[in-house]
Protein backbone atom coordinates (compact mmCIF):
# COMPACT_ATOMS: atom_id res chain seq x y z
CA UNK A 1 0.00 0.00 0.00
CA UNK A 2 1.77 3.21 -1.14
CA UNK A 3 0.67 5.37 1.78
CA UNK A 4 2.74 3.07 4.02
CA UNK A 5 5.88 3.43 1.87
CA UNK A 6 7.66 5.50 4.52
CA UNK A 7 6.59 3.37 7.52
CA UNK A 8 10.09 1.87 7.52
CA UNK A 9 11.41 5.30 8.52
CA UNK A 10 9.16 5.97 11.53
CA UNK A 11 11.03 6.33 14.80
CA UNK A 12 14.40 7.70 15.88
CA UNK A 13 17.62 7.13 13.95
CA UNK A 14 21.32 7.80 14.26
CA UNK A 15 22.41 9.02 10.83
CA UNK A 16 25.90 8.96 9.32
CA UNK A 17 26.30 11.70 6.69
CA UNK A 18 28.88 11.73 3.90
CA UNK A 19 28.49 14.96 1.95
CA UNK A 20 30.48 16.95 -0.58
CA UNK A 21 31.24 20.32 1.01
CA UNK A 22 30.41 21.91 -2.35
CA UNK A 23 27.63 19.81 -3.93
CA UNK A 24 28.60 21.13 -7.38
CA UNK A 25 32.26 20.10 -7.03
CA UNK A 26 33.97 17.06 -8.47
CA UNK A 27 33.05 13.81 -6.68
CA UNK A 28 36.66 13.68 -5.50
CA UNK A 29 36.29 17.14 -3.90
CA UNK A 30 36.48 17.72 -0.16
CA UNK A 31 33.80 15.99 1.88
CA UNK A 32 32.38 16.42 5.34
CA UNK A 33 31.34 13.48 7.48
CA UNK A 34 29.17 14.00 10.53
CA UNK A 35 26.48 12.35 12.62
CA UNK A 36 22.96 13.43 13.40
CA UNK A 37 19.80 12.15 15.04
CA UNK A 38 16.54 12.06 13.09
CA UNK A 39 13.08 11.64 14.55
CA UNK A 40 10.35 10.69 12.06
CA UNK A 41 6.63 10.84 12.87
CA UNK A 42 3.47 10.02 10.89
CA UNK A 43 0.93 12.75 10.12
CA UNK A 44 -2.53 12.91 8.53
CA UNK A 45 -3.45 9.33 9.47
CA UNK A 46 -0.47 7.96 7.55
CA UNK A 47 -0.72 10.08 4.41
CA UNK A 48 2.50 11.81 5.38
CA UNK A 49 5.54 11.96 7.62
CA UNK A 50 7.65 14.72 9.10
CA UNK A 51 11.12 14.58 10.54
CA UNK A 52 13.67 16.80 12.16
CA UNK A 53 17.35 15.97 11.91
CA UNK A 54 19.89 17.51 14.30
CA UNK A 55 23.64 17.15 14.35
CA UNK A 56 26.96 18.95 14.51
CA UNK A 57 29.48 19.45 11.72
CA UNK A 58 33.12 18.67 12.56
CA UNK A 59 33.80 22.43 12.94
CA UNK A 60 31.18 22.63 15.72
CA UNK A 61 28.48 24.29 13.60
CA UNK A 62 25.00 22.94 14.21
CA UNK A 63 23.00 21.18 11.50
CA UNK A 64 19.20 21.21 11.65
CA UNK A 65 16.97 19.99 8.82
CA UNK A 66 13.29 19.25 8.35
CA UNK A 67 11.49 17.02 5.82
CA UNK A 68 7.80 16.90 4.99
CA UNK A 69 6.53 13.94 2.93
CA UNK A 70 2.95 13.82 1.63
CA UNK A 71 1.29 11.06 -0.38
CA UNK A 72 -1.31 11.95 -3.05
CA UNK A 73 -3.52 8.93 -3.78
CA UNK A 74 -4.90 10.57 -6.95
CA UNK A 75 -1.43 10.55 -8.56
CA UNK A 76 0.04 7.63 -6.56
CA UNK A 77 2.97 9.92 -5.86
CA UNK A 78 4.89 11.27 -2.91
CA UNK A 79 6.08 14.87 -2.63
CA UNK A 80 9.03 15.62 -0.35
CA UNK A 81 9.92 19.11 0.84
CA UNK A 82 13.14 20.11 2.66
CA UNK A 83 13.95 23.04 4.91
CA UNK A 84 17.04 23.73 6.98
CA UNK A 85 18.45 26.17 9.46
CA UNK A 86 21.15 26.93 6.86
CA UNK A 87 18.47 28.60 4.69
CA UNK A 88 15.98 30.15 7.15
CA UNK A 89 12.43 30.79 6.01
CA UNK A 90 12.73 28.68 2.84
CA UNK A 91 10.86 25.48 2.04
CA UNK A 92 12.53 23.99 -1.04
CA UNK A 93 10.51 22.97 -4.08
CA UNK A 94 9.41 19.36 -3.64
CA UNK A 95 10.85 16.33 -5.31
CA UNK A 96 8.16 13.88 -6.45
CA UNK A 97 8.11 10.17 -7.09
CA UNK A 98 7.32 6.72 -5.75
CA UNK A 99 8.74 3.41 -4.64
CA UNK A 100 9.19 0.63 -7.19
CA UNK A 101 10.52 -2.75 -5.99
CA UNK A 102 11.66 -1.24 -2.66
CA UNK A 103 13.61 1.65 -4.23
CA UNK A 104 12.24 5.16 -3.90
CA UNK A 105 13.10 7.71 -6.60
CA UNK A 106 12.04 11.33 -6.26
CA UNK A 107 12.94 14.16 -8.68
CA UNK A 108 12.23 17.88 -8.77
CA UNK A 109 13.51 21.31 -9.73
CA UNK A 110 16.04 23.05 -7.52
CA UNK A 111 18.04 26.24 -7.54
CA UNK A 112 21.12 27.32 -5.61
CA UNK A 113 22.93 30.62 -6.08
CA UNK A 114 20.98 31.27 -9.29
CA UNK A 115 21.93 27.90 -10.76
CA UNK A 116 18.93 25.74 -11.77
CA UNK A 117 19.10 21.94 -11.88
CA UNK A 118 17.13 18.80 -11.09
CA UNK A 119 17.60 17.21 -7.69
CA UNK A 120 17.01 13.49 -7.23
CA UNK A 121 16.61 11.59 -3.96
CA UNK A 122 16.86 7.82 -3.70
CA UNK A 123 15.81 5.63 -0.79
CA UNK A 124 17.63 2.29 -0.85
CA UNK A 125 17.57 -0.76 1.42
CA UNK A 126 14.30 0.22 3.04
CA UNK A 127 13.85 -3.35 4.29
CA UNK A 128 17.40 -3.50 5.70
CA UNK A 129 18.65 -2.55 9.15
CA UNK A 130 20.43 0.48 7.64
CA UNK A 131 18.31 2.28 5.02
CA UNK A 132 20.24 4.75 2.87
CA UNK A 133 19.19 8.09 1.41
CA UNK A 134 21.18 9.55 -1.51
CA UNK A 135 21.07 12.80 -3.45
CA UNK A 136 22.42 13.64 -6.89
CA UNK A 137 21.88 16.39 -9.48
CA UNK A 138 21.27 16.73 -13.21
CA UNK A 139 22.19 19.87 -15.15
CA UNK A 140 20.77 18.69 -18.48
CA UNK A 141 17.11 18.07 -17.67
CA UNK A 142 17.64 14.51 -16.42
CA UNK A 143 19.57 13.14 -19.40
CA UNK A 144 22.59 12.47 -17.17
CA UNK A 145 23.18 12.58 -13.43
CA UNK A 146 26.25 13.67 -11.49
CA UNK A 147 27.65 11.21 -8.93
CA UNK A 148 25.98 11.14 -5.51
CA UNK A 149 26.92 14.27 -3.54
CA UNK A 150 25.26 13.36 -0.22
CA UNK A 151 24.62 9.96 1.35
CA UNK A 152 22.98 9.25 4.71
CA UNK A 153 23.11 5.80 6.34
CA UNK A 154 20.49 5.25 9.06
CA UNK A 155 20.68 3.07 12.18
CA UNK A 156 17.51 2.72 14.26
CA UNK A 157 17.62 3.90 17.88
CA UNK A 158 13.92 3.54 18.74
CA UNK A 159 10.65 2.83 16.97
Amino acid sequence: MPESDFDFLLGTWEVEHDKLIDPFASPSGPRVRFASTATVMPILDGLGTVDETRGTFPDGTGFVGFSLRLYDPSTDEWAIWWASKANPGVLDEPVRGRFINGRGTFVGPAETDGRSFLARFHWLGTDDAHPVWEQDFSFDGGETWEPVNWRMRHTRVAR
